[in-house]
């Protein structure tokens, strides 16, 4: 994810701005959590309430396979 916002046919597009973006935090959060020894790989279910914030589904694949 380091320097892309979203790919387009398997190429990433560099973000304009690199400040604090959902991609760098979200990156962030999985690297200390797989370095913390968590198991992150999986579908996650986030529900909230009220019923004004949307739930959603998170899915988390390894590319390498291992």
């Amino acid at each position: 994810m380091p320097g892309a916002d979203r790919e387009t046919d398997g190429e990433p597009v560099e973000a304009a701005d690199s400040g604090r973006t959902f991609e760098n935090e979200l990156e962030e959060l999985v690297l200390k959590a797989f370095g913390d020894g968590e198991e992150i790989e999986g579908v996650w279910d986030l529900e909230y309430a009220p019923d004004e914030i949307p739930d959603w589904t998170v899915t988390i694949d390894r590319k390498d396979g291992i």
